[in-house]
Protein backbone atom coordinates (compact mmCIF):
# COMPACT_ATOMS: atom_id res chain seq x y z
CA UNK A 1 0.00 0.00 0.00
CA UNK A 2 2.92 2.34 0.67
CA UNK A 3 4.61 1.46 -2.62
CA UNK A 4 2.34 3.62 -4.77
CA UNK A 5 2.90 6.92 -2.89
CA UNK A 6 6.68 6.30 -2.88
CA UNK A 7 6.60 5.51 -6.58
CA UNK A 8 4.59 8.67 -7.23
CA UNK A 9 7.05 10.76 -5.22
CA UNK A 10 10.02 9.37 -7.16
CA UNK A 11 8.24 10.03 -10.48
CA UNK A 12 7.35 13.59 -9.48
CA UNK A 13 10.91 14.22 -8.30
CA UNK A 14 12.34 12.94 -11.59
CA UNK A 15 9.97 15.22 -13.52
CA UNK A 16 10.97 18.26 -11.40
CA UNK A 17 14.64 17.48 -11.91
CA UNK A 18 14.10 17.07 -15.64
CA UNK A 19 12.55 20.54 -15.82
CA UNK A 20 15.60 21.99 -14.05
CA UNK A 21 17.91 20.42 -16.63
CA UNK A 22 18.67 21.47 -20.19
CA UNK A 23 16.05 19.76 -22.43
CA UNK A 24 18.71 17.74 -24.26
CA UNK A 25 20.16 16.51 -20.96
CA UNK A 26 16.70 15.69 -19.60
CA UNK A 27 16.06 13.54 -22.67
CA UNK A 28 19.46 11.86 -23.00
CA UNK A 29 19.99 11.35 -19.28
CA UNK A 30 16.42 10.30 -18.41
CA UNK A 31 17.60 7.00 -16.90
CA UNK A 32 20.22 8.76 -14.76
CA UNK A 33 17.63 11.31 -13.61
CA UNK A 34 15.33 8.47 -12.58
CA UNK A 35 18.18 6.77 -10.68
CA UNK A 36 19.06 10.05 -9.02
CA UNK A 37 15.43 10.56 -7.96
CA UNK A 38 15.24 7.05 -6.48
CA UNK A 39 18.52 7.45 -4.59
CA UNK A 40 17.53 10.90 -3.32
CA UNK A 41 14.22 9.55 -2.02
CA UNK A 42 16.09 6.72 -0.28
CA UNK A 43 18.59 9.17 1.24
CA UNK A 44 15.76 11.45 2.39
CA UNK A 45 14.05 8.50 4.06
CA UNK A 46 17.24 7.48 5.88
CA UNK A 47 18.04 11.08 6.87
CA UNK A 48 14.68 11.29 8.63
CA UNK A 49 15.92 8.59 11.02
CA UNK A 50 19.08 10.42 12.18
CA UNK A 51 19.50 9.72 15.88
CA UNK A 52 17.33 6.63 15.65
CA UNK A 53 19.11 4.46 13.09
CA UNK A 54 21.91 2.18 14.19
CA UNK A 55 25.51 3.34 13.63
CA UNK A 56 26.03 -0.08 12.07
CA UNK A 57 23.82 1.06 9.16
CA UNK A 58 25.71 4.27 8.43
CA UNK A 59 27.62 2.54 5.64
CA UNK A 60 24.33 1.97 3.79
CA UNK A 61 23.49 5.67 3.86
CA UNK A 62 27.06 6.59 2.88
CA UNK A 63 26.93 4.23 -0.11
CA UNK A 64 23.59 5.64 -1.31
CA UNK A 65 24.81 9.22 -0.89
CA UNK A 66 28.06 8.42 -2.71
CA UNK A 67 26.19 6.83 -5.61
CA UNK A 68 23.82 9.83 -5.77
CA UNK A 69 26.85 12.16 -5.80
CA UNK A 70 28.40 10.31 -8.74
CA UNK A 71 25.20 10.64 -10.76
CA UNK A 72 24.89 14.31 -9.76
CA UNK A 73 28.43 14.96 -11.06
CA UNK A 74 27.53 13.44 -14.44
CA UNK A 75 24.33 15.52 -14.64
CA UNK A 76 26.15 18.69 -13.53
CA UNK A 77 28.77 18.38 -16.26
CA UNK A 78 26.22 17.44 -18.95
CA UNK A 79 24.03 20.43 -18.05
CA UNK A 80 26.98 22.82 -18.07
CA UNK A 81 28.13 21.63 -21.49
CA UNK A 82 24.63 21.86 -22.97
CA UNK A 83 24.03 25.40 -21.69
CA UNK A 84 27.55 26.39 -22.71
CA UNK A 85 26.73 25.58 -26.35
CA UNK A 86 23.92 28.16 -26.23
CA UNK A 87 25.79 30.90 -24.36
CA UNK A 88 26.18 34.34 -25.91
CA UNK A 89 29.66 35.24 -27.24
CA UNK A 90 32.08 36.07 -24.46
CA UNK A 91 34.66 34.67 -22.07
CA UNK A 92 33.19 32.71 -19.18
CA UNK A 93 34.20 31.08 -15.95
CA UNK A 94 32.17 27.87 -15.82
CA UNK A 95 31.48 25.70 -12.77
CA UNK A 96 29.19 22.63 -12.92
CA UNK A 97 26.62 22.08 -10.18
CA UNK A 98 23.73 19.76 -9.45
CA UNK A 99 22.12 19.18 -6.05
CA UNK A 100 24.09 16.54 -4.18
CA UNK A 101 27.17 16.79 -6.41
CA UNK A 102 30.71 16.33 -5.08
CA UNK A 103 32.18 19.15 -3.02
CA UNK A 104 35.06 19.73 -5.45
CA UNK A 105 34.11 20.72 -8.99
CA UNK A 106 36.33 21.80 -11.90
CA UNK A 107 36.57 25.46 -12.86
CA UNK A 108 36.72 26.04 -16.62
CA UNK A 109 37.73 29.12 -18.58
CA UNK A 110 35.46 29.00 -21.64
CA UNK A 111 36.17 30.90 -24.85
CA UNK A 112 32.82 31.54 -26.57
CA UNK A 113 34.34 34.09 -28.96
CA UNK A 114 35.59 33.81 -32.54
CA UNK A 115 39.17 34.65 -31.58
CA UNK A 116 41.97 32.95 -29.70
CA UNK A 117 42.63 34.10 -26.16
CA UNK A 118 45.68 33.49 -24.03
CA UNK A 119 45.26 32.62 -20.39
CA UNK A 120 48.30 34.08 -18.66
CA UNK A 121 47.59 33.58 -14.96
CA UNK A 122 45.29 34.41 -12.06
CA UNK A 123 45.99 38.05 -11.23
CA UNK A 124 47.25 37.23 -7.73
CA UNK A 125 49.86 34.68 -8.94
CA UNK A 126 53.40 35.64 -9.82
CA UNK A 127 54.12 32.76 -12.21
CA UNK A 128 52.92 32.72 -15.80
CA UNK A 129 50.96 29.87 -17.39
CA UNK A 130 50.39 31.16 -20.96
CA UNK A 131 47.91 28.73 -22.48
CA UNK A 132 46.08 29.51 -25.71
CA UNK A 133 42.35 28.76 -25.75
CA UNK A 134 40.91 28.38 -29.24
CA UNK A 135 37.41 29.63 -30.14
CA UNK A 136 34.65 27.53 -28.55
CA UNK A 137 37.15 25.60 -26.43
CA UNK A 138 37.77 25.57 -22.69
CA UNK A 139 40.64 25.18 -20.25
CA UNK A 140 40.47 23.71 -16.76
CA UNK A 141 42.15 26.25 -14.51
CA UNK A 142 41.20 25.38 -10.95
CA UNK A 143 38.82 23.63 -8.55
CA UNK A 144 35.84 25.05 -6.71
CA UNK A 145 34.79 23.75 -3.30
CA UNK A 146 31.05 23.94 -2.72
CA UNK A 147 31.70 23.80 1.02
CA UNK A 148 34.67 26.18 1.21
CA UNK A 149 34.41 28.62 -1.70
CA UNK A 150 30.64 28.35 -1.61
CA UNK A 151 30.28 30.02 1.78
CA UNK A 152 30.74 33.54 0.44
CA UNK A 153 30.76 35.66 -2.70
CA UNK A 154 34.16 35.46 -4.37
CA UNK A 155 35.79 37.69 -6.96
CA UNK A 156 37.93 35.84 -9.49
CA UNK A 157 40.52 37.84 -11.42
CA UNK A 158 42.63 36.66 -14.34
CA UNK A 159 45.22 38.11 -16.68
CA UNK A 160 44.27 37.36 -20.29
CA UNK A 161 45.65 38.36 -23.67
CA UNK A 162 42.80 39.10 -26.08
CA UNK A 163 43.55 40.40 -29.60
CA UNK A 164 46.97 41.57 -28.50
CA UNK A 165 45.67 43.47 -25.48
CA UNK A 166 46.76 42.26 -22.08
CA UNK A 167 44.18 42.95 -19.39
CA UNK A 168 42.80 41.96 -16.04
CA UNK A 169 39.41 40.25 -16.31
CA UNK A 170 37.08 39.80 -13.36
CA UNK A 171 33.88 38.03 -12.34
CA UNK A 172 31.96 37.74 -9.06
CA UNK A 173 30.55 34.34 -8.14
CA UNK A 174 27.89 34.02 -5.48
CA UNK A 175 27.45 31.08 -3.15
CA UNK A 176 27.38 27.50 -4.37
CA UNK A 177 29.10 28.29 -7.67
CA UNK A 178 26.48 30.95 -8.39
CA UNK A 179 23.54 28.55 -8.27
CA UNK A 180 22.22 29.76 -4.91
CA UNK A 181 21.44 33.33 -5.99
CA UNK A 182 21.89 33.26 -9.76
CA UNK A 183 20.63 29.87 -10.89
CA UNK A 184 19.57 31.36 -14.24
CA UNK A 185 23.27 31.72 -15.16
CA UNK A 186 23.53 27.90 -15.23
CA UNK A 187 27.12 28.01 -13.95
CA UNK A 188 28.36 30.31 -16.73
CA UNK A 189 29.81 33.53 -15.32
CA UNK A 190 30.72 36.19 -17.88
CA UNK A 191 34.16 37.74 -17.37
CA UNK A 192 34.61 41.48 -17.92
CA UNK A 193 37.85 43.35 -18.49
CA UNK A 194 38.43 45.77 -15.61
CA UNK A 195 41.79 47.24 -16.65
CA UNK A 196 44.53 47.11 -19.26
CA UNK A 197 47.97 45.96 -18.16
Amino acid sequence: MLNQPISDEVTRRAQRLGKACHPVVAERQADELARYARLTSACDALESFIGIRSPADEDVFDLLAQRRGQIADVLAQANLEAFQQEAEPGIYLAIPYFAGCSDKQPVWLVNRTLRRITYIRPSWYAFVACTVIEPNKKLRINEYSMGGDGNFVSNRRFVLLVEGERGEWCVSISKRAGYLWHEHLRGLHLLKMVKSL
